[in-house]
């Protein structure tokens, strides 16, 4: 499986991750701004390293701030856990952003 994220997570072949997907937000008035669905969040169980999108990690109220894991009013679609085989960052010369590109082996039985 290929996991395509729109930020740099330069995760080791061989570590176990976790994928976690999510579902677009209802529009309405309340919702924050940014699509948590675009990218998924990976947590590299081996170094413990959660990688993520501000959508996911955006604290709300009054001192705002990033959390560390995922908010909890987001709706989760899937969740994948597998081994890195190939790791690969992707620097676009036009624009200062990098993306990662990750081949993941799943995994059904998981210690």
């Amino acid at each position: 499986m290929r996991v395509r994220l729109d930020f740099p997570a330069p995760i080791p072949v061989g570590h176990r991750i976790e994928v976690t997907t999510f579902a677009a937000p209802r529009p309405g008035p309340n919702e924050p701004v940014g699509d948590p669905s675009r990218s998924p969040v990976v947590h590299d169980l081996d170094s413990g390293i959660r990688y993520a999108d501000e959508v996911h990690v955006s604290g709300r109220g009054r001192h705002g701030g990033f959390l560390l894991a995922p908010r909890d009013d987001l709706s989760v679609t899937a969740v994948i856990r597998g081994r890195v085989t190939a790791c690969t960052l992707v620097h676009v010369s036009i624009h200062p952003i990098q993306h990662t590109v990750l081949e993941v082996e799943p995994l059904d039985d998981f210690d």
